[in-house]
């Protein structure tokens, strides 16, 4: 049977995710309530590597493993040094990621906080700023990773928020994007804290991004 009220609140959220999309906290809980089967497929998949079943152990949080005033004193080379320059910047920090509010299982719930928390990190990777242009071509990458129906939403719809010269940059840019998605290493595999030294490009590299 059908829950209506979470149904509305679904249509609420993906219209408001939708009109203000560089809101995070709409796209995060849109994902929270209509992901569960993706969700669960991404934790499966890091049940079945070594590294993701030690993520799934651990269950590091980024804001409170991570000092990012501290990162700017890494090597001016290094993943860890970028990710810092990535969010002084823009004046963000990992801390304000929304938290999980809509998933009852603790497991499952960790999992989507952690995509939360990496997002940025993939925006680093992927060298791509946070404009609209840039967060829907993450977007993308994430979409074809991960499976989410928010990242599919994003990648879509807030297409259709681009200018003219935008979308033909996508549409220029999306089999590149595409093809790192499906070759690179899993994310959710990956556990970033423990490579902020590394250097950036290798790290790219290890990860098949390059």
């Amino acid at each position: 049977m059908i829950n209506l009220s979470r149904l509305q609140l679904i249509l609420q959220t993906a219209i408001k995710a939708y009109r203000y999309p560089t809101e995070a906290n709409h796209l995060s809980h849109l994902g929270e309530l209509s992901g569960y089967y993706c969700i669960k497929d991404i934790h499966n998949k890091m049940l079945n590597h070594p590294t993701g079943q030690r993520i799934l152990r651990d269950k590091p949080r980024v804001p409170e493993i991570i000092e990012q005033t501290k990162l700017l004193n890494l090597n001016a080379n290094s993943f860890g040094y970028h990710y810092g320059q990535f969010m002084a910047s823009h004046n963000l920090k990992s801390s304000e990621r929304p938290i999980v509010r809509y998933i009852q299982d603790p497991e499952l719930a960790f999992v989507y906080q952690r995509y939360k928390d990496i997002h940025d990190f993939i925006h680093v990777l992927l060298m791509f700023d946070i404009s609209i242009y840039d967060e829907i071509v993450v977007k993308w990458f994430e979409m074809v990773q991960l499976g989410l129906p928010s990242t599919t939403l994003s990648a879509f719809v807030g297409s259709f928020k681009l200018t003219c010269e935008e979308k033909n940059n996508l549409i220029q840019n999306l089999p590149t994007i595409i093809s790192k998605a499906q070759r690179s290493e899993f994310m959710m595999n990956v556990y970033f804290e423990e490579h902020l030294q590394d250097d950036l490009n290798l790290f790219r590299k290890s990860l098949k991004l390059i």
